[in-house]
């Protein structure tokens, strides 16, 4: 509706500093782990103006180092939106990829946007655990990722099987239902997927079993 009656702006702000006030509270409340890092949905083909830039330095001054601007991989990029927000003054220059595998051009998109961290989309993590050719897809992303200091994370995952996969795949972060509901104040992750994910970490420093 936003897109039809060219009201995007609207929204691009609004995103913008609502969560980063929410996000600001939620530090004051000792809600957060102290490295918590803000990830922010950003609208490919929108950039805040200058004013607002500014307003948003004035306000939030601290969390331009901890902020994280996602793309969502099914839009087209703008070359001059992206670069308006990648020269903002004291923001740490740290972009997200979402929705990989979703989208038209998954490599173009990675060249352009250089991100920090690629999310591959739910529709490659749901069963991952038996499909091959997801797979080989997770290990092809995760080698050119890692070669480039980028980090993966795997959104969706619903399954013991899935998170046992993706770990396997060399997958940096997770995400999804299997570890933890959405929330308004982040939960702990489920004691099970903590087991599962342990319980690998263990046998990768300890492959021996000692």
């Amino acid at each position: 509706m936003a897109h039809e009656t060219g009201r995007l702006y609207e929204i691009e702000r609004i995103t913008v500093f609502h969560s980063s006030e929410i996000f600001q509270r939620m530090q004051a409340q000792g809600l957060l782990q102290s490295d918590a890092l803000l990830f922010i949905n950003s609208i490919a083909n929108v950039s805040l103006t200058v004013e607002d830039v500014e307003e948003y330095a004035q306000r939030y001054p601290e969390l331009l180092k901890r902020l994280v601007v996602e793309i969502t991989e099914q839009e087209d990029l703008d070359r001059a939106c992206l670069e308006r927000k990648r020269n903002v003054p004291g923001f740490s220059g740290s972009f997200a990829l979402d929705d990989y595998g979703s989208g038209y051009s998954n490599e173009l998109n990675l060249l352009e946007l250089s991100p920090r961290y690629i999310k591959i989309d739910i529709s490659i993590v749901r069963g991952i655990d038996t499909d091959r050719d997801k797979q080989q897809i997770v290990s092809n992303i995760v080698a050119y990722a890692h070669a480039r200091s980028m980090q993966l994370i795997a959104e969706g995952i619903e399954t013991e099987a899935q998170l046992r996969t993706v770990i396997g795949l060399g997958v940096d972060l997770l995400q999804g239902y299997y570890l933890s509901r959405p929330a308004a104040v982040p939960a702990p992750v489920a004691p099970a997927a903590q087991a599962v994910i342990d319980q690998l970490e263990h046998q990768r420093f300890n492959p021996l079993g000692l």
